[in-house]
């Protein structure tokens, strides 16, 4: 009876194994330097606060779970993927570190990394959790791993950085392939971090209610 638990258990946990190290493929692991716009963008992210590129309407929507957040290989441009719930285990999780680095190259126009999985930054196998959603802090976590600009302009400070974590809208033009990456969203204070969102599996095959 015990063999055949411990070969249940076996079957079980591998293929859950190998469904993580085929997602570990698309994990950035190169040096990079993070601005202040890069850290207020993982706050961001980890708010749920986007502007989703799937959706014509209600772009921030106000209840979202982080997913993936991948980052172009420059670091200027971050790209977020989201769960229409309060839980992201609440939606499928299929492809979507292929997707998301696929949809980010295709925003920045360079090669995508993936930065964090849900609220963990996975970058150059660093696996920190992140709680804590304090800006100060953030940067100097960000300082710790050695993952922050030094040069970077002191623009946000501990009053004002909530006006551009929340913030719902901005005036950047969502034409991504003709204009600077300068002035794409995720490169600058003053546009939202662009991303997409998955509809829940109760959403797919239940009453479509937020779980």
């Amino acid at each position: 009876m015990k063999k055949k638990i411990l070969i249940l258990l076996f079957v079980i946990l591998i293929p859950s194994a190998n469904a993580f190290s085929s997602i570990t493929k698309y994990f950035g692991s190169s040096k990079i330097n993070l601005d202040e716009t890069g850290v207020v963008n993982f706050l961001r992210y980890l708010e749920g606060t986007f502007h989703a590129e799937n959706v014509i309407f209600s772009r921030a929507a106000k209840l979202m779970s982080p997913m993936y957040y991948a980052i172009s290989e420059d670091g200027k441009v971050g790209y977020g993927w989201f769960c229409r719930s309060n839980s992201s285990d609440d939606c499928y999780d299929d492809f979507l570190a292929y997707r998301i680095t696929e949809f980010c190259k295709e925003y920045s126009g360079q090669k995508c990394f993936i930065f964090a999985h849900k609220n963990e930054i996975v970058w150059n196998s660093l696996n920190i959790t992140v709680n804590e959603l304090d800006f100060l802090k953030n940067v100097q976590l960000f300082r710790d791993l050695k993952l922050y600009d030094e040069k970077s302009s002191q623009k946000i400070n501990k009053e004002n950085y909530l006006q551009y974590v929340y913030m719902d809208q901005d005036k950047c033009s969502s034409d991504k392939n003709l204009i600077p990456s300068s002035k794409l969203r995720g490169a600058s204070l003053d546009c939202l971090l662009p991303g997409r969102y998955e509809q829940t599996i109760n959403d797919i095959y239940g009453d479509g209610d937020y779980r």
